[in-house]
């Protein structure tokens, strides 16, 4: 399905001086706006973690009533173990929103700092949107922020207890809307330039689970003014946004909040600045994270501002991460790595798609009300049904493809195998790689876009039961929170058509 705008005034120019015409006008109309706005909840009791387990536990904890209320308000963190209720606000969750305009078409994106953004969540945000605003696709992105609220449901105050404040999250949305609309407020002329850039071996990515494929590269989309300077960035990268890990208690957008700051206002440290940023806003993007893409709690990250070697999980730890990607960016901006996309114009497939949910816990959860989202039910198995979607965007020489889950990498660039243990005995099913079939572009590969659905498994490496795969002592993690063996298939088949359907399009 292609969603495509024209408006009349623009098919009066295109019947009175034909398309070579109308395509020069629209290219001169290529604009850009972005905004940014503070998402942190706001804490109201406070407590002390007295046996340090980072759990509130009232029969063990402190705690103070602020508010007289004679009961525990808490927001609780999520991505890691249940009862993590946050204690203090390192730095600002933020919403960054772009919005691009070609003159025909129009589209949003917007990049929260939550863990995941449920379906139904975002289709109410778009439902909200005022018609008059003119948007044709909005993608609603979560960073995927394993230290800030939980905002699907899955780490509350106890098992299949939801951590969901339900004001929060009319909070976000109104936070999104009027995000959309400081942007398109905010509109003006642009030119785009697109940059793939290594990542410092400094600061590497680990996959947790084997066979180990990582699709590791930064992808940049910078938009400036005509006089050179940045009005904002686009930036993709395939990462856990967990470094301090799962015994901080501070809200904080980690990795994602430093690589911001240090792209759009310099690279500081003690309030002093270290390198210049180039200015604009910054969105991050998530990248291909299935597998785990991580820096875990022992993995070692070196500082060169301190000068030494990380390896605890911590703030400093994340700053070093976010810090050091952001200067591989600026380093690239300075060294004349990024290449002008000339007359950029936007073309957006998108597909709903069905997945059936075959992982029994989520099933339940989903179905006491745990998880906010809408379900079908079918007579024949899987019984769970669940709506999602995917997208392709066209933006000049880049695109940008949507993912509504945790893809593992080597769905998208190859190395998919069926050791032994797996479940099935199959050949790959997930082929050819997706970055395979993309057009000789810059492809962003955005996961949690849309949707949040977690794990996105080749099918040939999926492993529920014993024998466990490449000789594992304990099942391996990674299925406990996939909605089941048949979703990677389904993704990966309805992208190829999208991608395809793209390039019959363009010819």
């Amino acid at each position: 399905m292609i969603f495509f705008r024209l408006p009349k005034y623009r098919l009066y120019i295109l019947i009175m001086f034909g398309f070579v015409l109308t395509s020069q006008i629209n290219a001169n109309e290529f604009k850009v706006g972005f905004a940014e706005l503070p998402i942190t909840p706001e804490l109201i009791d406070e407590w002390e973690d007295v046996n340090n387990d980072a759990q509130f536990d009232p029969d063990i904890d402190k705690w103070t009533d602020v508010n007289g209320n004679n009961q525990f308000d808490a927001v609780w963190m999520a991505g890691f173990q249940n009862k993590r209720a946050a204690q203090g606000v390192k730095d600002d969750l933020m919403a960054a929103t772009a919005v691009i305009d070609d003159g025909q078409t129009r589209i949003g994106i917007i990049s929260a700092d939550t863990i995941g953004l449920m379906r139904k969540f975002v289709l109410n945000v778009r439902e909200d949107v005022p018609e008059e605003w003119e948007l044709d696709y909005i993608m609603v992105h979560a960073t995927h922020n394993h230290e800030g609220p939980d905002t699907q449901g899955l780490w509350g105050s106890g098992f299949l207890k939801s951590g969901v404040d339900e004001g929060y999250m009319e909070q976000l949305k109104t936070a999104f809307i009027r995000s959309l609309k400081m942007a398109i407020d905010s509109l003006e002329p642009a030119e785009m330039s697109l940059a793939l850039i290594p990542t410092n071996p400094l600061t590497p990515i680990k996959d947790k689970r084997k066979p180990i494929v990582i699709d590791d590269d930064i992808r940049a989309i910078l938009f400036n003014r005509p006089d050179g300077s940045i009005i904002g960035s686009l930036i993709n990268f395939g990462i856990h946004v967990e470094l301090t890990w799962d015994k901080n208690l501070e809200l904080t957008a980690d990795v994602a909040g430093y690589l911001r700051k240090g792209i759009s206002e310099g690279i500081f440290y003690d309030d002093q600045l270290i390198r210049a940023g180039l200015g604009g806003t910054t969105l991050w993007l998530t990248g291909n994270i299935g597998g785990l893409m991580t820096s875990g709690p022992t993995d070692p990250i070196y500082d060169p501002v301190l000068k030494k070697m990380l390896t605890k999980p911590s703030h400093a730890k994340a700053r070093a991460y976010g810090y050091s990607l952001a200067d591989s960016i600026i380093e690239a901006y300075h060294s004349g790595d990024f290449e002008q996309s000339l007359k950029p114009a936007i073309t957006v497939h998108t597909t709903e798609i069905e997945l059936g949910i075959e992982n029994f816990m989520l099933s339940l959860g989903t179905l006491l009300g745990v998880i906010d989202t809408d379900l079908k039910f079918s007579l024949m198995p899987p019984f769970i049904r669940y709506l999602s979607e995917v997208a392709f965007i066209q933006i000049g020489d880049a695109t940008i493809t949507g993912i509504p889950g945790e893809l593992y990498p080597e769905i998208a660039v190859g190395g998919i195998e069926n050791p032994i243990g797996a479940d099935y005995v199959i050949a790959p099913q997930e082929v050819p790689h997706l970055r395979s079939q993309f057009p000789d572009k810059l492809n962003l590969m955005v996961n949690l876009a849309n949707d949040s659905i977690g794990y996105i498994i080749p099918k040939s490496e999926w492993d529920e039961d014993a024998p466990w795969i490449y000789g594992e002592n304990e099942e391996t993690y990674g299925e406990v929170v996939s909605l089941g063996p048949n979703t990677a298939p389904i993704i990966h088949e309805n992208l190829v058509k999208l991608i395809e359907e793209s390039k019959i399009n363009n010819e």
